[in-house]
């Protein structure tokens, strides 16, 4: 009878979907070309007179020549009142450079560059600064790093692989400071130099993260930013010789570790007798939280979302739960309530609503191989399908219990470009929202169940979907590709406020959306 209940209700909201519109309003640049065919949005920022300020990164890409930026300002009809291209010059000495991330002060906005000086050895981190208002760049240097000291796996190719390696860069959700943490050589312990600066670019800590385990042995999760822009917290996950010996669950240890002026404390905790395989660190003023999937066996077939919150100063644990995903979900993924776990998920991001409630999204994300014998023998060639189906989503109540889970069942796949499909994620109040390109219909499966279908480049319809507060979803196609001059690319979305912005490209032609709800 249970059963049957459940699947009234899926039955009642996917009828629903057909009843109701989602409020919002579309607006969209004039179409334009770039010399450069690829861009995607680096940064969007309100004007404060109903306008925006964008940056499109170009071309290029890690340690390539010929990279730069668009910035542009439009007025609140996406009319361009003026723009100005960066392009990205290197002198002979300035090898493997790279830009870490974008952050602006007012009118100010500046490059956070981070780069190889072939004759002061030296691995450089600046900032190029300029005024919106005269695109004058000045650079200020930032720290620099002995070339010895760094560990270069990631760039160079090393076979001494190490994820970590290399620069990372983190913004604050307020955008008030960042941090940039370089990974350092150092075979007997895992050792990362860490920065912390506000926004004005005044450097607020300077820290030596070292832990006595070998490089192999931590593996770096995330780093995030306090609130007030004056702590550090570093997520690791650490494999030592005292997990490795459990009975049941996972064998390593999650390590938090808080860093301000005043030095460094960590707390340490793990699973128990299940296996997070990915945690991921969300700050609060008044709460640290850890929240990730979980299993029960040592693989990815996922069976729920693991929480973890502690006090942001002592550390302390407060709590720790271990949601199994809903009747609704299993429902949703499967058509009734199977003995199944799900599997694939890879992280997409996470949204704070405004009662400080967690939306934790992912996708099924999984790659096949298949390989063509040549028509007249003597081999052959593989090709790679990326495969993004569906949508997970689950909101966590402030207490750390699942107030809904929904999956969306979603079949893309790719050979190539993932710009046009996957998806872009935001919150408005109480409401979660999934925009996404579809084909022309929408298929439907057993059990009063639907599933978005494939889209190209070609036929790119833009969808919005609703995830209302008590767990219902309906959606919504906002435009069609025949009303469409480009296809946008879904899933580089960037969020302002209340609006999500999108690039649209086809060749070197391109067009900026803006969807406001």
């Amino acid at each position: 009878m249970k059963k049957l209940i459940t699947l009234l209700c899926v039955s009642l909201s996917v009828t629903c979907i057909f009843a109701q519109e989602i409020p919002h309003s579309i607006k969209k640049s004039d179409v334009f070309k770039d010399e450069y065919k690829r861009s995607s949005i680096a940064l969007v920022e309100d004007d404060g007179n109903d306008g925006v300020f964008i940056a499109r990164s170009y071309a290029g890409g890690l340690f390539s020549s010929g990279a730069g930026y668009y910035f542009e300002h439009y007025d609140a009809n996406l009319k361009l009142i003026k723009e100005y291209e960066y392009e990205m010059r290197r002198s002979e000495v300035e090898k493997w450079g790279t830009i870490l991330g974008i952050v602006m002060n007012g009118n100010q906005v500046s490059l956070i560059d981070f780069l190889y000086n072939s004759k002061e050895k030296a691995f450089v981190c600046s900032a190029l600064t300029s005024s919106i208002d005269n695109f004058n760049f000045e650079k200020k240097e930032l720290f620099r790093i002995a070339s010895d000291d760094v560990m270069k796996s990631q760039w160079f190719g090393s076979s001494q692989f190490d994820g970590d390696s290399g620069a990372n860069f983190m913004l604050n959700e307020d955008k008030t400071a960042f941090a940039i943490t370089v990974d350092i050589k150092n075979k007997n312990a895992e050792t990362h130099r860490i920065y912390l600066f506000d926004n004005k670019l005044n450097k607020k800590i300077d820290h030596e993260f070292k832990r006595e385990i070998k490089d192999r042995k931590f593996v770096y999760e995330n780093i995030d930013v306090s609130k007030d822009g004056n702590n550090l917290y570093l997520l690791g996950k650490v494999y030592t010789d005292e997990k490795k010996n459990k009975k049941e669950g996972g064998k390593y240890q999650y390590e938090l570790t808080r860093i301000s002026n005043e030095g460094q404390a960590t707390q340490v905790f793990d699973t128990d007798e299940h296996f997070s395989g990915s945690l991921k660190t969300v700050v609060f003023q008044d709460k640290l939280t850890c929240v990730g999937f979980y299993s029960d066996r040592k693989d990815y077939r996922y069976k729920g979302i693991s929480y973890f919150e502690l006090d942001p100063i002592s550390l302390a644990i407060r709590k720790s739960k271990y949601n199994p995903f809903t009747e609704q979900f299993m429902v949703d993924k499967y058509g009734k309530n199977k003995d199944k776990e799900l599997k694939n998920l890879s992280f997409r991001g996470i949204l704070i609503t405004e009662q400080n409630e967690i939306v934790f999204n992912a996708e099924e994300y999984y790659v096949t191989t298949h390989y063509h014998m040549n028509p007249n023998g003597g081999g052959g060639t593989y090709t790679y399908v990326y495969h993004y189906d569906d949508i997970v989503s689950a909101k966590i109540a402030n207490d750390g219990n699942i107030l809904w889970a929904r999956n969306i069942n979603k079949r893309q796949a790719t050979g190539g470009d993932s710009s046009y499909i996957s998806y872009t994620s935001t919150v408005k109040g109480n409401d979660t929202y999934f925009f996404i390109n579809t084909g022309e219909k929408v298929k439907k499966l057993s059990n009063d169940r639907i599933q978005f279908g494939q889209t190209s480049t070609k036929r790119s319809n833009l969808n919005v979907i609703r995830i209302t507060p008590d767990g219902n979803f309906d959606f919504q196609e906002i435009l069609d590709d025949k009303d469409n001059e480009v296809p946008f690319m879904v899933s580089d979305g960037a969020i302002s406020k209340n609006s999500v912005y999108f690039i649209g490209r086809k060749g070197k032609k391109k067009q900026l959306l803006k969807v406001t709800l």
